[in-house]
């Protein structure tokens, strides 16, 4: 466990083992529940499975609770997902990909008839946690209510027994241990908008390199083999590599994927440096959409996208 300091706020971050990022790999392309990264604002919730009530309020016409048995009933919808922390580091291991199983919000709130004037939803957990979306993105995003993460119940971990999957966005717009639904007419401000980030954007286009290991040593003229995963709010159409800050750029092969929006590619390219030396090795992607990543994210509070880098060195 590392703690990190988010706008003066102590955050509780659970690392991914070093394993998943060993040099020389890919990490498995869905994280298991064990290797998963973990973010919480305070203790780790305790809730047992027969007790637990989803309390709905707000702007609808049926207020109540829901069951943990009731919410498993409903029709289910089946995700994979790449998300990352907002306060992710550049080229950092604050991000996972997991295949979530639960049901579309949108469609359980307008069974509880929404009233007018009903703009969106507030959530609470039961960390201290509160974030919220608007109709139009729960409608436009799918916006899941996740009860399955890899096939079992969401483990305590992760959320249990109920998480909130934004697609595209960042994780503090995931909230986990979710309690209770306020409908709202309102905008209101999100836990960690409170202190000073901003969480409204979505995730902007960005890359990881998992390999080589910063500052492994090779011989003039060896093909160094360089791998990693890009991601972001849209599905990614190119990975590039580079060794002289961006000057010139060689297109990476893409390894893995999924036919699917808001999932991370794994990608793999060569680069040979034939004078001794040290090198910087850079890494950029593309969406679909042409968004290409930046070499400096100029804001620092709404995610970081800046190009992820490692050293090498050359004998």
């Amino acid at each position: 466990m590392r703690l990190f300091k988010m706008s003066a706020m102590v955050l509780a971050v659970a690392l991914l083992p070093l394993s998943v990022f060993a040099a020389g790999r890919f990490p498995d392309f869905i994280t298991s529940n064990e290797d998963y990264y973990v973010t919480r604002i305070g203790g780790l919730p305790d809730i047992d499975a027969s007790d637990y009530r989803l309390e709905v309020t707000g702007l609808v016409d049926k207020t109540g609770n829901w069951t943990l048995e009731e919410l498993r009933a409903l029709p289910g919808i089946e995700i994979p997902l790449t998300v990352e922390c907002i306060g992710n580091s550049r080229g950092g291991p604050l991000l996972s990909t997991a295949v979530w199983k639960g049901f579309l919000l949108y469609d359980f709130l307008v069974s509880q008839g929404l009233k007018d004037g009903a703009t969106g939803v507030r959530y609470e957990a039961a960390d201290g946690y509160f974030a919220s979306h608007t109709l139009d993105q729960i409608r436009d995003n799918r916006v899941m209510g996740a009860l399955y993460m890899n096939g079992v119940p969401i483990p305590r971990l992760h959320g249990f027994p109920l998480r909130i999957l934004n697609p595209g966005f960042y994780g503090v717009k995931q909230p986990a241990w979710v309690t209770k639904i306020e409908v709202i007419d309102m905008p209101m401000k999100d836990y960690w908008e409170e202190r000073g980030w901003d969480c409204s954007p979505p995730m902007q286009v960005d890359s990881v390199i998992f390999f080589p290991e910063n500052n492994y040593w090779f011989n003039a003229g060896e093909t160094v083999k360089t791998g990693g995963a890009a991601f972001g709010g849209k599905r990614i159409a190119k990975v590039e590599i580079t060794a002289d800050g961006g000057r010139t750029w060689t297109e990476a092969r893409i390894v893995q994927s999924r036919d699917a929006d808001n999932v991370w590619v794994f990608w793999e390219g060569e680069l040979t440096f034939p004078k001794r030396g040290s090198y910087t090795i850079n890494a950029r992607a593309t969406d679909i959409m042409g968004n290409v990543q930046v070499e400096n994210d100029p804001a620092k509070f709404d995610g970081t996208g800046d190009w992820p880098l490692v050293k090498v060195n050359i004998r």
